[in-house]
C-alpha cells in the first residue's frame, strides 16, 4: 500500500520540468523528504491521508525549487559575518572612520590586543590604494587586517606588513610598493596568506557556531544548498572545509546542502583520504579542486588579452600591463590532471579574457569525472571567440551577476570598450552553456534575489534614476535565470535529483510571492525584493517568515 504524502501543496508550482519555462503545475506532494507526485490539484489531494498536511497557496504565492548558490565561500562568509564590514563605506573618510570606530570600541573595553579584522574596501571606493600610514592614524598601535572587496588584496597594519616582507620569498613581487620601493601595506594574491599565522585562529566551537548562524541567514533567503569553493588559505589539511562539513552531516547538524571543494595545497590530503567528487553522505558531497588562473578586477590583477586602460586612476595592474596569470598553463594542467586522475573534478578561477582562454585550453583535454562538469569560475570577461567553447567542451560558466552591479564603474574605466564582453550571460545561454549562478559571498551579499535581478535587468535597484542597464542585450529571461540558480548547479554537480520539483527529487523548495517571477520590475526591483515565506529542505520546514502560517 502506497504511503500517503506528508505534505500536499496546491496552488502554483514552478517545477522547472522541460527545457524552458517554469513548468507550472497546480499541486505537489512530498513524501519521506522527496517529491512523490505533481499534477492536478484534485488528483494530488485524493492521495492525502489523515496525517497529511495540506497547504493551499493564495493566488499571490508560488512554490519553486530551493536555490543553490554555486559559488559561496561558506566558512569565510560565516567568519566575515562576525567581522568589520567596510562594504557600505563609499569613500576614504567613511572607510577610515569605520576602522577607527572598531578600534575605539576595543580600546574602550580595555582591549589592546585583539586585532581589527574585516573586509569590503576597494581601490575604487577608497579613491586610490590605502597604506599602513592610514591605519596608523585610524587604529594606532592596533593589528589590522582588512580584505579587499574582491578578496584578492589585503590591507594590513605595519606590524603585519613587516612580517610579510620578511617572510615573502617568491611572493615579494606581490607586495605593492611606493615609487621609492617601500612597501605600502597592500598584499596581493598569494602574498595575502603571509600574515595568516600571525592572526588568531578560530577554534572548532567558534567555527561551528558561526556556520550555524550563517546557515540560518542563507535558508531565510531561500538558499537550500551551496557549492563552497574553499577558503583563501594555505592550509594543507581538510579540517577547515570538507572534513568539517562531512562531520556535521554525519551528526545530522548540517543545516543545508554543501558541496565543498579543496584548494591546491589540500589536494594531497584529499587524495590520500579518498575524497572523490560526488561522494558524500546526507547533505554533504565532495566537490572540485579549485585552482586560480588570475587575479581580479577590483585589485587590478585579472589577466587580459590586451593591456588594461592606461588612464585607469588606480594605476597599473599587478604583473605586466595585461595583468597577472597566477599560474602558468603548464602548472594548471599538471594540478588539474593529478586531480582528475584521482577522481576529483576541477574548477578554475578565471576573470580576465586571457585567463578564461587559458582555463578553457587546460580543461579541453580533461575527461569528465563522475558525470560532474568542470567549471570556469567567474568568467567575468570572455572574448567572443571563446563563448561557444563552454558548450562545446561541456564546461560550466559559474558566474556571479551581482558583481556586475558592484564592478560596473571599474569595468567601464579599466576595460573600456571591452566591457561589452563582460558577463555575457545571454550569449553563453544562446551557445548552450550551463550557467550555475552564485554570489561569491562574502565578497558580495549572499542575497540570491539581488543576484537574479542583476542577471535579468543588468542593473541595480539602487542605481540613480536615468542610469542605463549595463549592456542590456546580455540579460537573461526570468525563467532562465531561475533555472540557472536552481537547476544548473545541480546539473553541474551531477545531481539528477536536485534543482527541479519532479517525482524522486529531494523536497527542497521555497514559497515566495509570484509577482517578481512574472514581472521583475524596473531595474529588477520586484525580483530583488523577493523574500521567502517558507523554506523546506528534505521536506522539513527550516524557515517561516514572521506571521506566515501555511497551515492556517
Amino acid at each position: 500500500m502506497t504511503k500517503p504524502p506528508d505534505l500536499v501543496v496546491t496552488g502554483r508550482i514552478a517545477t522547472l520540468t522541460g527545457d524552458t519555462g517554469f513548468g507550472w503545475m497546480p499541486a505537489i506532494a512530498l513524501t519521506n523528504g522527496r517529491v512523490s507526485a505533481t499534477g492536478p490539484a484534485a488528483e494530488i489531494a485524493r492521495s492525502a491521508g489523515s496525517a497529511t498536511r495540506m497547504w493551499r497557496l493564495p493566488d499571490g504565492l508560488c512554490v519553486m525549487p530551493g536555490i543553490t548558490d554555486a559559488h559561496l565561500h561558506l566558512g569565510m562568509a560565516a567568519r566575515a559575518a562576525t567581522a568589520l564590514d567596510l562594504g557600505g563605506a563609499r569613500d576614504r573618510g567613511a572607510i577610515l572612520e569605520r576602522i577607527a570606530a572598531a578600534h575605539r570600541a576595543l580600546a574602550d573595553a580595555g582591549d589592546t590586543i585583539t586585532p581589527v579584522e574585516g573586509q569590503g574596501w576597494s581601490v575604487d571606493s577608497f579613491g586610490g590604494w590605502p597604506s599602513t600610514d592610514d591605519l596608523d592614524r585610524a587604529a594606532p598601535g592596533r593589528t589590522v587586517s582588512l580584505w579587499s572587496h574582491d578578496h584578492h588584496a589585503r590591507w594590513v597594519s605595519r606590524d603585519l606588513l613587516g612580517a610579510a616582507v620578511s617572510r615573502a620569498g617568491a611572493s615579494a613581487s606581490l607586495i605593492r610598493r611606493e615609487a621609492d620601493g617601500g612597501p605600502t601595506g597592500i598584499l596581493h594574491e598569494a602574498a595575502t596568506s603571509l600574515v595568516d599565522p600571525l592572526l588568531p585562529a578560530w577554534d572548532a566551537f567558534r567555527r561551528r557556531a558561526a556556520l550555524a548562524a550563517y546557515a540560518r541567514t542563507l535558508t531565510s533567503l531561500g538558499v537550500t544548498g551551496v557549492h563552497d569553493p574553499g577558503e583563501l588559505a594555505d592550509a594543507a589539511g581538510l579540517d577547515v572545509g570538507p572534513a568539517l562539513y562531512r562531520g556535521l552531516a554525519r551528526e545530522g547538524r548540517l543545516a543545508l546542502r554543501v558541496t565543498a571543494s579543496v584548494r591546491e595545497p589540500q589536494l594531497p590530503a584529499a587524495l590520500d583520504t579518498g575524497m572523490r567528487t560526488g561522494a558524500g553522505e546526507g547533505r554533504y558531497r565532495d566537490g572540485w579542486l579549485k585552482l586560480f588562473a588570475d587575479g581580479a578586477l577590483g585589485s587590478r590583477s585579472a589577466a587580459l588579452l590586451a593591456p588594461w586602460a592606461a588612464d585607469d586612476p588606480a594605476g597599473p595592474p599587478v604583473g605586466d600591463p595585461t595583468g597577472l596569470l597566477t599560474a602558468s598553463p603548464a602548472e594548471l594542467l599538471a594540478a588539474a590532471s593529478r586531480a582528475v586522475t584521482g577522481g576529483i573534478a576541477v574548477q578554475v578561477h578565471g576573470i580576465g579574457d586571457r585567463a578564461v582562454r587559458v582555463v578553457l585550453d587546460v580543461l579541453a583535454g580533461l575527461p569528465r569525472v563522475a558525470g560532474v562538469r568542470h567549471r570556469v569560475e567567474h568568467a567575468q570577461l570572455v572574448d567572443a571567440a571563446d563563448i561557444p567553447r563552454f558548450a562545446t567542451l561541456d564546461v560550466a560558466a559559474s558566474v556571479q551577476p551581482c558583481h556586475l552591479c558592484t564592478d560596473e564603474p571599474a569595468m567601464r574605466v579599466a576595460w573600456g570598450t571591452r566591457a561589452a564582453n563582460a558577463f555575457p550571460l545571454a550569449s553563453l545561454d544562446a551557445g548552450g552553456a550551463l550557467i550555475p549562478l552564485g554570489t561569491d559571498a562574502p565578497v558580495e551579499s549572499p542575497d540570491p534575489w539581488r543576484n537574479l535581478a542583476a542577471a535579468v535587468s543588468r542593473s541595480d535597484p539602487g542605481w540613480p534614476e536615468g542610469k542605463e542597464p549595463f549592456h542590456a542585450e546580455q540579460a537573461l529571461p526570468v525563467d532562465r535565470a531561475i533555472r540557472a540558480a536552481c537547476l544548473d548547479p545541480a546539473i553541474t554537480a551531477g545531481r539528477d535529483d536536485h534543482g527541479r520539483l519532479v517525482p524522486g527529487a529531494v523536497a527542497d523548495l521555497v514559497v515566495v510571492p509570484v509577482e517578481g517571477l512574472l514581472d521583475p520590475g524596473e531595474r529588477g526591483s520586484r525580483l530583488a525584493g523577493t523574500r521567502p515565506l517558507a523554506v523546506l529542505i528534505d521536506g522539513d520546514v527550516v524557515h517561516l517568515a514572521p506571521g506566515y502560517d501555511p497551515d492556517a
